[in-house]
């Protein structure tokens, strides 16, 4: 058993140490492929994510696993200033030298929403969250951050005061940091995997564009062709 723990959360050892045993108790949110559960020990609520591993994968020992891919994603966004649910530790089980069972265990988010439940909101509020997200991504992007897998459900956000709004990644085990900002076109390309409703991502496009000194039509372009080869991608493998 491996256990790599913020050393704010030492006290949790013994409760990490039983982690198997402990996860099934948990509250549901997700269950696919990988499975996400709430655990709530002394006085924290922490969300727990278990990740689904093939055959090829466990025998891939040079792979860094993905629960600790993310642990140190999560920790270098928020040494960077992002918000981002506190990780608190990666366990990984294993079975003579082949890996059984990982887990990523973060503080919950005290964000209430993501971004793919945007149409739950008024028009003019879809409007508003789009344009700071655009913000958030320009920053995020010039700062040398990039999420390869920047869906909408990755995107955690809510009310910031009357009219700003926070935001917070998840799932970063796919976020890489350059040394040098990212340059606007791959930045755009990274919006491939966004569905979002109306034409909200065009929005998201141009506003971005705009923020950065790029052209809006040119931006446009980049955004479909990459959302249109990614869908291609999406139905060739099936899901």
């Amino acid at each position: 058993m491996e256990i790599i723990l913020n050393p704010k959360y030492k006290h949790l050892h013994h409760f990490l140490e039983h982690l198997d045993a402990n996860f099934p108790t948990g509250e549901l949110v997700q269950q696919s492929f990988n499975e996400i559960r709430i655990l709530r020990t002394d006085g924290l609520e922490l969300s727990v994510k278990r990740y689904g591993h093939s055959l090829k994968r466990r025998l891939k020992f040079y792979k860094i696993a993905k629960g600790k891919r993310a642990f140190i994603g999560q920790r270098l966004l928020r040494e960077r200033g992002y918000e981002s649910p506190d990780p608190v530790a990666f366990v990984r089980y294993r079975k003579r030298l082949v890996t059984s069972r990982t887990y990523f265990v973060t503080i919950r988010s005290t964000l209430a929403y993501s971004l793919d439940k945007l149409d739950n909101f008024s028009p003019t509020e879809q409007e508003a969250v789009v344009d700071a997200f655009a913000a958030f991504t320009r920053r995020l992007h010039e700062d040398g951050f990039i999420h390869h897998n920047y869906k909408a459900k990755h995107v955690l956000f809510d009310r910031d005061g009357e009219s700003g709004w926070r935001f917070a990644l998840i799932d970063v085990n796919r976020v890489h940091r350059k040394r040098r900002p990212i340059k606007v076109e791959r930045g755009l390309r990274g919006f491939e995997r966004l569905l979002l409703p109306g034409n909200l991502l065009e929005r998201l496009t141009r506003e971005y564009a705009r923020l950065r000194g790029f052209d809006e039509e040119e931006a446009l372009r980049i955004v479909r062709a990459a959302h249109d080869a990614y869908q291609q991608k999406v139905a060739r493998r099936g899901r």
